[in-house]
């Protein structure tokens, strides 16, 4: 009998493992499989995309489309799942976590700072230049990213003991992911004739800047409460 009370308080005092993170799993899960059941292809969508530097014509003009709600509902997804492993990585590793709506927050504020900054490449260059098929590309990698991390972010959720090499995992697949998302674009932009200095700027305001400004905002206040 006091196991079984010993082992409930310990459910109820772990945040990792909390109802609303289970609800938050289910209702993702049931998101892919409602994909799965109106659009079988989309899975062939992504993983063509994943081993290919340059997409084609036909998938940006048809498939990969912010008004389909399919592929919307895809990314929505893809952004819970890395702001649920963020606040993983947070409750584990910090001594004062922000919420998971602050780290929601911040993921979904980074992706539309993208997107905007994508707009407002287009304009400094005046022309397209690869932008929308960089744009494009980047959707896709946030979503596979997304899926990838969906099971380590469950384990991490349920496998306590192990929460820290799981995080590390995740943390490295996260960093492939960017790495890759750089290297496409610099590939993309090289395609399409814009010199190297060109691609540096390219990539600083379209990654670096967001990446930074959403470490801030999770970070900095982590830091500053936890040194008064």
């Amino acid at each position: 009998m006091n196991g079984s009370l010993s082992t409930d308080h310990l459910r109820v005092i772990d945040p990792l493992n909390a109802e609303w993170v289970t609800v938050l799993l289910l209702g993702i899960l049931v998101m892919l499989a409602l994909t799965n059941t109106a659009s079988p292809r989309k899975w062939a969508l992504l993983g063509q995309s994943m081993f290919r530097m340059r997409l084609a014509k036909q998938i940006l003009r048809e498939e990969i489309d912010l008004q389909d709600r399919l592929f919307t509902g895809l990314l929505m997804v893809s952004v819970a799942v890395l702001a649920l492993f963020t606040w993983q990585g947070f409750v584990q590793f910090g001594v004062e976590a922000p919420h998971y709506l602050q780290c929601l927050a911040a993921v979904a504020g980074v992706l539309v700072g993208h997107l905007v900054l994508m707009g407002a490449l287009r304009i400094l260059f005046q022309g397209d230049v690869g932008v929308a098929e960089y744009r494009a590309s980047g959707l896709l990698i946030i979503i596979v990213n997304g899926l990838v991390l969906l099971p380590i972010t469950m384990l991490i959720a349920y496998r306590s003991a192990w929460r820290s090499e799981l995080l590390l995992a995740g943390a490295f697949v996260m960093g492939l992911f960017l790495l890759f998302r750089w290297v496409r674009g610099a590939w993309i932009a090289w395609s399409e004739g814009l010199s190297p200095g060109y691609i540096i700027i390219y990539l600083c305001a379209a990654e670096a800047i967001p990446l930074l400004l959403m470490i801030n905002a999770l970070v900095l206040p982590v830091i500053v409460a936890n040194h008064p």
